[in-house]
């Protein structure tokens, strides 16, 4: 796909797996939250069960309780929470970390370009992750749109169409940059956007004719 970079005046981040190492601070919430509830008698046994947490969360993508209910199934841990999804949202921003090529990135575009984030997730833990990640100053309030300030969630085109009526851009004015292919680029493709797809093993082959990175950094040389 060729990009007309004159025509570009906005560019849009999800947030985890996008500007947040995500599979870093996943990773270290669900080992503080087994490390609470589980004694590690052999470390090597203690990885295996971490391991499979971040195997069936999915990238996020999915109800913690799963995650509680295959604890107790494969290895007998019975978390004591009646939900662990409202213990996992308060948590995990405490951990959060951006990739190492994050703020660079962001400083570079920050002068050329409108900058927001569209992410999906409760309002308040994902406002709090862009802040602890010391990415926040980059970006107005207003323009950081998180589903869980509406009935929607990505990859409905509203949120996106609604992000770029708030910046005052039209949709094929925009980029999206994101990591998760039914999400984030068909959500922004739908909704008129330019999306980026950010793969970060960057091995994965795909067909369709969009625009591809491997690390965040990589939008300085496409922009």
């Amino acid at each position: 796909m060729n990009l007309d970079k004159n025509k570009i005046k906005a560019v849009f981040f999800d947030f985890d797996d996008t500007l947040g190492d995500r599979d870093r601070y996943a990773y270290d919430c669900a080992r503080s939250i087994l490390l609470e509830n589980v004694q590690p008698v052999d470390p090597v046994e203690f990885e295996a069960i971490v391991q499979d947490w971040m195997l069936w969360d999915e990238k996020g993508n999915i109800d913690k309780n799963h995650i509680k209910d295959m604890l107790a199934k494969k290895y007998g841990i019975m978390l004591p929470y009646e939900d662990l999804n409202p213990v996992w949202d308060d948590r995990l921003w405490k951990f959060c970390v951006p990739f190492p090529d994050a703020e660079e990135t962001l400083e570079y575009l920050c002068g050329k370009y409108k900058l927001g984030i569209i992410t999906n997730g409760p309002s308040e833990g994902q406002r709090n992750k862009i802040a602890h990640a010391g990415l926040a100053h980059f970006f107005d309030q207003e323009n950081i749109f998180v589903s869980g300030d509406f009935q929607f969630k990505k990859p409905d085109k509203r949120l996106f169409l609604i992000a770029c009526e708030k910046m005052g851009v039209k949709p094929e004015e925009s980029i999206f940059v994101g990591d998760i292919f039914s999400n984030d680029v068909l959500g922004a493709y739908r909704a008129g956007m330019i999306p980026v797809w950010i793969w970060t093993p960057g091995a994965r082959k795909v067909t369709a004719d969009i625009l591809v990175i491997h690390r965040i950094s990589e939008l300085m040389k496409l922009l």
